[in-house]
This record gives structure tokens, sequence and C-alpha cells, in this order.
């Protein structure tokens, strides 16, 4: 059976990190913080121990680590373990859909105006991003490319539409594929626009995600667009997710249901915004 520490770095080198008794130790607390979370997002639970050898760094620094995402919400601790909180782990991608779904709709519909029949586009898997693939059901001639199953499933056999699904290994919650063979057939299109969602916006560190292969893949797909659109819904304002995605000036439309505030207008600045 895989161990604990053998899974963590086979996690860690898809991201391009070599790390261990082989490699270098990672001192820099965000990169070791957003590791730690994308590695545990990935295999559940792991051993503390395992995770300061394979970062080389101490027990001592993983657990303070540990207990700063914790105080975040992110993570839990037990018995020389971490894992998932229990609020993440039972909160399935149903369930999200289910979330402030009325406002996700009016999203959804908002952005499928701006839409036209024979337009090209980049649909990232999310809950808000799966309603818009549904509000996009009777557009003709559309060519989607997609990391997502339900956005995949909702356009594929409808009104003369080219669908491309991303290969690669696929989470099971959403049913996305986030790893380096998505990213590098994505990477081979140019689209009109690209559709992504956020985990969370706040005033400090604008767009956030709560892993590294979600920002990066996000990111990727932003920079395949000529008009980026960031669909956040009310519920996303004022939370952060561990990663940064990207500076808000890289994005070319911001479609919300909420009511923004001067400062978020500040944050937003030059950027198209849509409150529906």
């Amino acid at each position: 059976m895989e161990s604990n520490a053998s899974r963590f770095v086979a996690t860690t080198q898809i991201f391009g990190y070599r790390l261990g008794r082989s490699g270098k130790s990672m001192h820099d607390k965000t990169q070791r913080q957003a590791v730690i979370l994308d590695a545990v997002s990935k295999g559940g639970s792991l051993e503390v121990a395992a995770l300061a050898a394979t970062l080389g760094v101490t027990g001592e620094t993983i657990r303070r680590d540990i207990k700063e995402l914790q105080a975040k919400g992110l993570v839990t601790k037990v018995h020389g373990a971490v894992t998932l909180p229990n609020t993440v782990l039972n909160t399935s991608f149903r369930d999200r859909m289910k979330h402030n779904s009325e406002g996700k709709r009016r999203i959804a519909a908002a952005i499928a105006e701006r839409v036209v029949d024979g337009d090209s586009l980049i649909i990232e898997t999310g809950t808000t991003t799966t309603y818009v693939a549904q509000a996009l059901t009777a557009r003709r001639g559309l060519t989607i490319i997609t990391n997502s199953l339900d956005v995949a499933r909702s356009l594929a056999f409808r009104s003369d539409n080219a669908v491309y699904m991303a290969g690669g290994r696929l989470t099971p919650d959403d049913g996305a594929a986030l790893d380096q063979s998505a990213a590098d057939f994505v990477r081979r299109f140019r689209v009109k626009y690209s559709i992504s969602s956020v985990v969370g916006v706040d005033l400090e560190d604008g767009l956030t995600a709560n892993t590294v292969a979600e920002a990066d893949f996000s990111r990727l797909v932003i920079s395949r667009a000529e008009t980026p659109i960031i669909a956040i819904d009310s519920s996303k304002f004022d939370r952060k997710g561990l990663v940064q995605i990207t500076e808000p000036y890289q994005v070319g439309l911001i479609v919300t249901d909420a009511r923004l505030s001067t400062e978020y207008r500040r944050l937003f600045d030059g950027i198209e915004i849509t409150e529906c």
C-alpha cells in the first residue's frame, strides 16, 4: 500500500517541486502552506511527520503551518495528522450547487446574454459555471473547451456545438481535470471568452482559490481568452482562499449578483462589471 509520505511526494512533484532528503527545504511559508493544503485536498489525510520530512522542515514548523491553516478553517489536526475539516468533507459539489442557486442562475443568465451563436469559450469547473453551461443551451454552434464533466454533458449534445473535454485524472467530487495533461490541452486554444469562478474575493488578495492546482489552471484559462469573465456570486465576497489566482487587471469582465461597495469597485477599477 502506498504510504502517506510517498503519496505526498507524488502530489508535490506534480507542481514541479523536488523536496525531501534529495531536494531543498521549503522555507517560504505561503508556498509551503499552499502545497500542504493541496496535498491534503487530494490525499484526504496526511501525517505531520511525513509532511515535515517531505518538505524538509521541522515538525514544529509544520505544526505552526497547520495551526494557521486550521485557524482559517481550511484543515483540521487529528492525532498527529492533518485532514480537511468536516464542513469541507461533507459539502459535496451537489450541495454547493444549491447554495445561493438563485444568485448563480442570475449570473449565468447575464453571461449567456453576452454570448452569441458561434462563439468560442473555455468554461472551467465550478457550481456557478455549471449554471452558465445550462444557460447556454439555447445558443447554437458554440465551441466549448472545458475541464468539467458537468459542463461537457450540458452542452455536448445540443445545438451543433463542438465540445472539447480536457483529459487527465478527474477529481472525485466534481469530475474535473486539473493536472498537467489538462493544462497542456487547454493551452492549445485561443477563445473569445473564458468563464471562471472563485473560492473567494477580498480586498487584500483579490481573487483566490483553495489549491495550487485550481489557481494555476484558472490563471491559464484566463490567459487564453480575449475577454476573461469571472463569475462571483455574493457569498464569495470577503472570503479568502489560500492561493491568489491573478491580479484583477487581468480580468475583462466581472459578473456578480452582489451590489459592490466602493472599496470593491476600486479593486476592480478599469474592469467592466455587470451586477444582476
